[in-house]
């Protein structure tokens, strides 16, 4: 209605407004300010010219854009890496690449679905700019700080080096082989080993398996100077005991971390991932072969 309105009556709407200011100037003196009652003509005049008032800018550059949080960001990204191209840089080390928030998590953050080449072109930037030494600008890094993922690897290997006796001088970890789950606790004693509250030499009826637990203790010479109590579920003895000799391991690292090279010589550090390779339907085993039968 009113754009039609003013199609038709272009002209008059532009004579009477200027006549409305001369008005003004006539009764004020000025083309503002004007006090008298203006006729009811007049007041519909001064609606339409509302409509060509400057509205208000946006606060964004990118406003008009299909995806203006994600122009947003880049900008911001840019402008950053400009207030810093002077700033002393750290060498980037290859093999431990900063690991930043995934695609999907970050999409969310800013409300858009990115792509893939999007997702590269954010990490790219942030990678220029992680490498600024953080004692320079320590503002940067705390924004950088919003970008990263928590590594959960990196943390639970953190943990464990940190990890210490308690105030009773007990340390405590946890081994793991095939399907064994083993809970184990060290003290300094006379060398008793207690599983599922019984000897072991009562637990374990093969020699080998009982060899397999006091392996590490052995290795280091500690048999008599660490008691061990351990409480074990799950697969069969072979698993059991591999897995109460990993947990003895992580605690002997916990009491002593001078031990470690010997002990990470011998191979007892890392869990042993082997397990036993599951049937295959046809076969007699996970590779063995019925025997063939002509007739």
């Amino acid at each position: 209605m009113l754009k039609s309105f003013l199609r038709r009556n272009t002209f008059n709407i532009q004579s009477k407004f200027l006549n409305t200011l001369f008005l003004r100037s006539v009764f004020t003196g000025s083309t503002t300010g004007f006090k008298l009652p203006l006729p009811p003509e007049f007041s519909q005049i001064e609606d339409a010219i509302e409509v060509f008032k400057p509205s208000e800018q946006p606060a964004s550059i990118s406003y008009f854009t299909a995806k203006p949080h994600y122009n947003d960001l880049l900008i911001y990204l840019d402008e950053l890496f400009e207030k810093y191209r002077n700033a002393p840089k750290l060498k980037r080390d290859k093999n431990s690449p900063t690991l930043w928030i995934l695609k999907d998590h970050l999409g969310s953050q800013l409300g858009l679905k990115l792509k893939s080449n999007q997702y590269r072109n954010i990490t790219r930037k942030l990678n220029r700019l992680d490498i600024v030494v953080p004692e320079t600008a320590p503002k940067l890094h705390d924004f950088l700080e919003l970008f990263r993922r928590i590594d959960l690897e990196k943390k639970k290997k953190e943990l464990e080096a940190n990890k210490t006796p308690n105030r009773y001088g007990v340390s405590y970890a946890v081994g793991r082989r095939k399907e064994a789950a083993a809970q184990v606790w060290i003290v300094e004693g006379d060398g008793k080993v207690f599983i599922n509250s019984v000897p072991v030499a009562d637990y374990f009826s093969l020699l080998k398996d009982r060899e397999t637990v006091l392996y590490p203790l052995n290795l280091v010479d500690s048999l008599n100077k660490y008691n061990v109590w351990a409480k074990v579920k799950g697969g069969g003895t072979s698993g059991q005991a591999g897995a109460i000799a990993h947990g003895i391991t992580k605690n002997l690292i916990i009491h002593e971390p001078s031990l470690k090279p010997a002990l990470r010589k011998a191979k007892l550090v890392t869990r042993d991932i082997r397990s036993v390779e599951r049937k295959k339907p046809g076969l007699a085993k996970s590779r063995k072969r019925y025997t063939w039968v002509k007739r």
